[in-house]
Order: structure tokens, then sequence, then C-alpha cells
């Protein structure tokens, strides 16, 4: 069985009131400064790391609302940089979901960060292209409008599948590195 100390346990409480080990407290900043700055640097549509690192996130904190939370701030930090947009409550509106689903199917095993790695690009597709239908004009408000549009967002959701589960598994794969290497010394 593999040890999970690199995965202690970081609640709200511990994060707000308890000092922290300084090593756990800096894999979160880094993992974080990661996921923003990967919206910041240029690249192709939709692959950026983002979904990967909520869905991540149950492996390095066991506060369930701080794996909701910190995509969402992430978010809405790298938005500061890039730009508000109209779709906003809809974006983060699917990370509070994938955020839920990953703190409630959380567990340390393969099989679950890909099955997470599945089902959340295609939550964030369905969601958000459903409030860029809503809110734009170059669809027609009816079915055959909504169907164009996801049709049309397909090559992005094809991005978005495709960066979280090449970033899912380096995460896991890095962190298994990690903790193999520690235990060995």
């Amino acid at each position: 069985m593999i040890n999970d100390s690199l995965s202690s346990t970081i609640t709200f409480y511990n994060l707000l009131l308890k000092p922290m080990n300084k090593e756990i407290l800096k894999s979160i900043v880094f993992f974080c400064l990661l996921l923003i700055l990967s919206r910041l640097i240029p690249h192709p549509p939709n692959f950026t790391p983002l979904i990967a690192g909520a869905i991540f996130l149950p492996f390095l904190i066991k506060d369930k609302w701080l794996i909701i939370c910190l995509p969402i701030l992430c978010l809405l930090i790298s938005d500061f940089f890039l730009g508000f947009h109209t779709v906003m409550i809809w974006t983060y509106g699917s990370f509070f979901l994938i955020g839920l689903m990953a703190s409630q199917f959380s567990s340390t095993k393969l099989t679950t960060l890909n099955g997470l790695s599945l089902s959340s690009p295609t939550l964030f597709f369905l969601i958000t292209n459903f409030g860029v239908w809503l809110g734009s004009s170059i669809y027609s408000q009816d079915i055959q409008g909504l169907v164009q549009c996801y049709i049309l967002a397909l090559p992005f959701y094809a991005s978005s599948l495709s960066a979280t589960l090449l970033f899912a598994n380096l995460f896991y794969f890095c962190r298994q590195f990690f903790i193999n290497r520690s235990l060995s010394n």
C-alpha cells in the first residue's frame, strides 16, 4: 500500500487556524500558480490543466470546500488578467460541480481519476455551451440552435478532454514518483 504522507489532510480549519507544514503549503501554492499561469500563457484553445487540477486536488488536500473553491479562485485570478466574460457564471458553475464531483468521488485510485477525467470535461462542455447558446444572438433560441452550438464547440471539447486526460495522468504519475522517492529515502 502506498504511503499517503504527502497527501496529509488539510482542512479549511487547519489552513486558517493551525500552523501548516510549509512544504504542503508551498505545494498547494505552486499547484495553483501552475493552473493560473496555464491560462495566461499562449496555448491551444481549451488545452489547459485546469480541469485536471480540479479533479486532482483530492490527491493533495482533503477539505471539501478547498477542493471546490481553489479551482474557482484560480479561474477568478486568471480572469482578472484575461478579462471577465459573459459566460463566467456557467464556467464557474461548472467548476463548482466538477469540484463537488471530485470531492464526492475522491479516492487515490487511477481509475477514479480517469473516470473524472472523462466526465468533468463533458460536464464543462455541456454547461458552458448551454450558457453560450442561451446568451448568444448567433444561435437561434430553439433546439436547432442549441444543437448547432454544441456541434460547433466539439473541437473545444476535444481539446479539453485531451488536456484533462493528459494532465490528470501526468499529475498522478508525478505524485507517485515523489511518494516512491520519499519512501526510498
